[in-house]
């Protein structure tokens, strides 16, 4: 960000779902850009008193070692709250109120403590988290922007828990100054509760998986002996995503066709079968780093999401990273890929997989990869941060042009 940047000199309150040092998500993108030209204290998830009588965690999963606060990078302090919450999920929901207000108390008193130490003055509260969500309630700040980066609710498996999660959704969409849903449904779903909002999808790093385009950038050496066409997947394979069903369908009717798998793959996707088919390849987790890099050694990239309730309003990260590689998508149709559909294939069953997947693999010309790359370079992270900083600029003037729909 330069330094002329809407947001420069400003300090920053983040609430974020992800902690710092797990997997990076929309919080760590934004807010990483945000630095050093703003200062920014990242505050981790809370989490409860019950957390450490689990099983242990994998670094990044809820662990911490030395300070409390921690300078990640120029002006970009990690704050890792202690466990000490209350439980909020399978409880009737005015106890879960009750639990989340209390907990919205302390979270505020130690994130005062903590900002006054740093000599934070009048920031703005950048929110993407509903287990942070009262503590706004007791924090005196510039503005309060709430990030709604997904449909929490999708994600939880029993009924008073979904319950709360609507309840502290709602209240936080009504409380902010400022929202920015990620997708069409979410901010169908919200507009009504606050006029101020700004539809911004989420981004990807450009500069980053651009290379996966780039002629000097060497494809990974455990895919060299994989035949081509290689049609691939990167990200986390979970049940309640990804269509193990349809790659075996796939794979089993195309034996010309290699189906390159990457990322780690969670209990109940049937990794079994997966591995019995000559023509699957999985080659487990990779850092960033590495993926321009697979992503060079495919021809055909892939969204192979169960069109759900839970997948039909989220916007796939991984579709603006395989456009930055120029790479051919073909892709579930899921809401937020739909507007995407003359440059991204969209495929409603197994035989539409079948012909789509075809069709793009003669997609080659240098035109069809620059035109891919040239709407990716519009979802960048940069341009995101950039949207929201004007918009969040915009509402701290008050102007005018702010209120209701922003554009």
């Amino acid at each position: 960000m330069s330094s002329d940047h809407p947001l420069a000199g400003r300090d920053i309150l983040c609430f974020s779902y992800a902690d710092w040092f797990s997997s990076w998500s929309t919080p760590q993108q934004i807010m990483s850009r945000l630095a050093p030209q703003s200062r920014v204290l990242y505050v981790d998830q809370p989490r409860s008193f019950l957390y450490g009588l689990r099983q242990p965690h994998a670094k990044g999963e809820g662990v911490w070692e030395g300070d409390a606060v921690r300078e990640v990078a120029d002006n970009l302090f990690v704050y890792h709250l202690p466990h000490v919450f209350l439980p909020v999920g399978r409880i009737p929901l005015p106890l879960a109120k009750a639990a989340l207000t209390l907990n919205g108390r302390v979270i505020a008193r130690l994130v005062k403590a903590q900002a006054k130490r740093l000599g934070f003055r009048d920031p703005v509260l950048w929110n993407f988290s509903i287990l942070h969500g009262c503590a706004a309630d007791f924090l005196s700040t510039a503005l309060k922007v709430y990030d709604i980066a997904d449909v929490w609710e999708k994600y939880i498996d029993n009924e008073p828990g979904r319950r709360v999660t609507r309840w502290i959704d709602a209240r936080m969409t009504e409380r902010a100054d400022l929202v920015f849903p990620s997708t069409n449904a979410i901010e169908a779903s919200h507009a009504a509760l606050n006029p101020h909002h700004l539809l911004v999808p989420h981004g990807a790093d450009f500069a980053h998986f651009s290379r996966g385009a780039a002629a000097d950038t060497p494809e990974p050496n455990d895919l060299a002996e994989v035949p081509r066409p290689r049609i691939g997947s990167i990200g986390v394979m979970d049940p309640a995503r990804f269509d193990d069903a349809l790659i075996i369908e796939l794979a089993t009717a195309h034996s010309e066709w290699s189906f390159v798998l990457i990322g780690p793959i969670l209990a109940g996707v049937d990794k079994a079968r997966l591995e019995k088919l000559p023509n699957v390849y999985l080659t487990g987790n990779k850092a960033i780093a590495e993926l321009p890099n697979y992503l060079k050694a495919l021809d055909v990239a892939l969204i192979p999401y169960k069109v759900t309730d839970l997948t039909r309003s989220i916007f796939p990260l991984k579709l603006m990273e395989y456009l930055s590689a120029g790479k051919p998508v073909v892709s579930s149709a899921m809401d937020s890929v739909m507007e995407f559909s003359e440059l991204v294939h969209i495929a409603r069953d197994s035989k539409d997989f079948d012909t789509r997947i075809a069709q793009a693999l003669t997609e080659t010309d240098a035109a069809e990869v620059a035109a891919r790359q040239t709407l990716a370079k519009r979802f960048s992270w940069d341009e995101v941060v950039r949207r929201k900083g004007e918009a969040i600029a915009a509402r701290l003037r008050d102007e005018p042009g702010s209120a209701g729909v922003i554009s």
